[in-house]
């Protein structure tokens, strides 16, 4: 039930509401950082107030799905798969690939991963007031796990993508290794390299799989952490790593997969595929994925996000996912069934998805860990009621993935570490594309941080 569940809320010390002095958020409440930096409650609730802040519409309280559809998808009318009618401008940036270094919505995504980072640091860095040692661990694996999470979602929007099989030399974002407790400091420091970025996740999920337990009610447990490595090698390429670690979640940590497409969604509480999910209260706000792909019936705003007959073209027949949508009575548009309750948890990692990497890796390793690519790609397919595969390519398992995942924040992610390019041309000739790794499809550095961080480097097509 909602109503047992602990209540998320942000931190009410002044110095958690920004890791950045020149983002300048102000608190809803203060409290004397000393007070709460010296007690083992007030450093359990910066750790709470972490997934708090995760929780959050600007982080993972939902938009971030819209942001990698808007990027991945072409506003050519004739040829995408989903269209943006919303009226937010600088969503329409994405839509349009055209952000501007002062777009108010990219710039508190930026800061809302920052003080998640940073929120991180503290209680890490403040460990030792808690007092039992197995808390301890599990809240150095939590905040570890969290930091990664931000890091990750930060050098994918803000960052060229990572190449498997170069240097990866490229500016990422800036790391903060400790937490900021003095925001008269200078904190002007550039990016560190992609792969640099790419080792402190990695670290950090390492860390939090060795210190977390199976199981930590809807936090973070060891599982979570070994998806998101999971998630985190596929996108560099490293599919032995990514194969093993999708394995491992399949096999020991008890999440199944749900006995219908549709009961994937919609929920409060976890359900046994979400290996990990954002906990949305009444108190915390509400799931911004239903606000823009819902109807306003279903809490949304009558579907800023709809679904052309070009993605739906894409299912054979039968296949419960195709149907999955419904069409909203005052617009006419097609949406998607998979969000409409807006106090539904945010599903970040589904099992699904594990089946998937590790159906992928495997078939491009030539490997059979666990299951074989195609008998993996078929459980997905029976669960939606589609009919099963007789033979398998790499082609196939990425229009899976397109199926099984569509509109759950990896269309842009997929297309970048697969090399493929978006088809902007009105009638899909490829007359008109953009590459994978267009300056286009990267994030601007905000504003306020170029201006405060003299030693930061904008992204190329870019000028403040």
């Amino acid at each position: 039930m909602k109503a047992n569940k602990i209540i998320l809320y942000l931190f009410s010390v002044v110095l958690f509401a920004s890791c950045e002095n020149e983002l300048n958020v102000e608190p809803k409440q203060r409290e004397d950082a000393s007070i709460t930096l010296s007690t083992e409650a007030g450093i359990t609730n910066i750790l709470t107030g972490t997934y708090a802040l995760a929780a959050n519409g600007n982080a993972y309280g939902g938009r971030i799905l819209v942001y990698a559809d808007l990027l991945g998808v072409s506003a050519a009318i004739n040829t995408t798969d989903f269209r943006w009618r919303g009226t937010f401008g600088e969503l329409r940036q994405m839509y349009n690939k055209t952000m501007l270094s002062d777009n108010v919505i990219i710039e508190g995504t930026y800061s809302r991963y920052y003080e998640m980072i940073n929120a991180a640091n503290t209680v890490i860095e403040n460990i030792d007031k808690v007092k039992d040692p197995n808390k301890r661990t599990v809240m150095i694996g939590e905040a570890n796990f969290l930091r990664s999470l931000a890091y990750f979602d930060l050098v994918r929007f803000f960052a060229k993508p990572y190449v498997s099989g170069q240097a990866n030399n490229q500016l990422g974002v800036v790391l903060r290794p400790n937490a900021i407790y003095n925001f008269n400091t200078d904190l002007s420091k550039e990016r560190s390299t992609v792969d640099e970025v790419y080792k402190v996740i990695i670290d950090g999920l390492n860390l939090a799989y060795t210190n977390l337990p199976d199981q930590n009610s809807f936090y973070a447990d060891k599982y979570a952490a070994k998806a998101l490595l999971a998630r985190v090698y596929l996108q560099q390429g490293n599919y032995d790593d990514a194969r093993d670690a999708a394995n491992d979640v399949i096999e020991n940590s008890g999440h199944g997969l749900s006995q219908t497409y549709a009961a994937a969604f919609n929920h409060d509480t976890d359900q046994t595929e979400d290996v990990f999910a954002i906990q949305i209260t009444k108190q915390t706000g509400v799931n911004d994925a239903v606000t823009f792909y819902a109807s306003e019936s279903n809490g949304g705003r009558n579907g800023d996000f709809s679904i052309r007959d070009h993605y739906l073209e894409k299912f054979s027949d039968p296949d419960d996912r195709a149907a999955f949508n419904y069409v909203d009575d005052g617009t006419g548009r097609t949406l998607t069934s998979k969000y409409t309750d807006q106090f539904a948890n945010v599903g970040i990692i589904r099992l699904a998805e594990m089946y998937l990497i590790r159906a992928e890796a495997n078939f491009r390793k030539g490997t059979a860990l666990g299951n074989t690519p195609l008998d993996d790609i078929n459980i997905i397919r029976t669960r939606a009621n589609a009919a099963n595969l007789s033979t398998l390519t790499l082609d196939d398992i990425l229009l899976e993935r397109e199926l099984e995942l569509g509109m759950e924040g990896f269309l842009i992610h997929d297309i970048k570490r697969t090399k493929r390019s978006i088809d902007i041309s009105e009638d899909g000739d490829g007359t008109s594309l953009i590459l994978y790794d267009a300056n286009n499809l990267v994030f601007p550095i905000p504003l306020k941080e170029t201006d405060a961080n003299k030693k930061i480097t904008q992204n190329p097509g870019y000028s403040n």
